[in-house]
């Protein structure tokens, strides 16, 4: 009986001394991949200037480096906004076709893409200030037509409340109204709001400070949103590289708690009576409570607007059908230069 008990002991004692050393090596591996990791971003990240240029000119906007990329040419000047948490190359399945009708540019804004961060206001009215500064330090005169997707339709009437005389039409693409944010915000929610974003920050920069964005991020990206599928690789590459850079979640963070800080402005603020407008709206979008009437809303921004139902879409129009764009810039050109008002769909 003792004999077997203390061969039960040493069985015991071999398998618990295994389980140390296997979670042992776990960790040491865990380390090792860590490491291994930390120091291949690092080396990679040094090298992401030199492998990835910007594509267009770097303009200095009070005192830092900003991004705008044009293409084609015309008297009139189409400018691309981008949505929240988005830059410049959201617009290249959009921008090449419509450049072949008139000049066109997209930009990053601070913090994005190629664009330096800044420490001030992203508020709309505080991009519309940058933007028209970007537009005037490189050269760009008006008049332009500003095209904003999502957030970036807050921006463009910022732009146009601000500067009238420059604006010759707005393209509001599956753009939001401030009827659709949220009212009557608790501290509580806002708290909740700012966790959840420290928790997504901090996620984000382990991702990026180990290499798994760099490794694994393509593949991921595309899983979580198919549309990706639509743009080149090299493009996806580049757009989650930058995604996860400290920079720009920083500035997500920034334009997520200024998004709203206008909203009374842009409500009691008046556009031009006459101005052009085409809203484009999603298919999809419109099944969201609210969507539809912000929607009207925007397209009563003017007497002479258009609203079109681009069907077939998710909220990412110049992803997924970006000649819906393309042809309402050219509807929009056309009325600009004829001077015939938009036709009521």
């Amino acid at each position: 009986m003792s004999n077997t008990r203390n061969s039960s002991k040493s069985i015991s004692g071999r398998i618990l001394r295994w389980a140390i050393r296997g979670i042992l090596g776990g960790v040491a591996l865990i380390l090792a991949l860590i490491i291994t990791g930390t120091i291949y971003e690092s080396a990679m990240a040094s090298r992401d200037a030199e492998r990835y240029p910007a594509p267009g000119q770097i303009i200095q906007v009070n005192g830092r480096n900003m991004h705008l990329h044009c293409e084609g040419e015309g008297a009139l000047t189409v400018v691309l906004e981008a949505g929240a948490n988005a830059w410049s190359e959201m617009w290249a399945l959009t921008q090449p076709a419509i450049s072949k009708l008139t000049r066109t540019c997209s930009y990053d804004r601070a913090g994005y893409g190629w664009s330096s961060p800044k420490d001030g206001s992203h508020a709309p009215q505080a991009v519309a200030e940058e933007l028209h500064d970007l537009l005037h330090n490189a050269g760009i005169q008006p008049p332009y037509v500003l095209v904003g997707h999502s957030m970036g339709g807050k921006y463009i009437r910022a732009y146009t409340i601000a500067y009238p005389q420059e604006v010759a039409g707005l393209i509001f693409v599956d753009a939001r109204h401030e009827s659709m944010e949220p009212v009557g915000r608790t501290p509580e929610q806002s708290r909740k709001d700012g966790e959840a974003y420290e928790a997504a920050l901090n996620l984000y920069r382990i991702l990026r400070q180990t290499g798994v964005a760099r490794i694994f991020g393509l593949p991921l990206a595309r899983s979580l949103d198919p549309t990706l599928n639509l743009y080149p690789a090299d493009i996806v590459y580049r757009m989650t590289l930058f995604t996860v850079r400290e920079t720009t979640l920083q500035t997500m963070i920034a334009e997520g708690k200024d998004g709203m800080a206008d909203d009374a402005e842009l409500s009691a603020s008046r556009l031009p009576a006459q101005l052009p407008i085409i809203v484009l709206s999603a298919e999809s979008s419109l099944e969201i409570e609210g969507w539809s009437s912000a929607q009207q809303q925007l397209a009563a921004l003017s007497n002479n607007s258009q609203w079109i139902v681009v069907p077939n879409t998710g909220h990412n129009i110049q992803t997924e059908q970006p000649q819906a764009i393309v042809e309402a810039v050219r509807s929009l050109i056309d009325s600009i230069d004829t001077g015939v008002p938009l036709a009521k769909q």
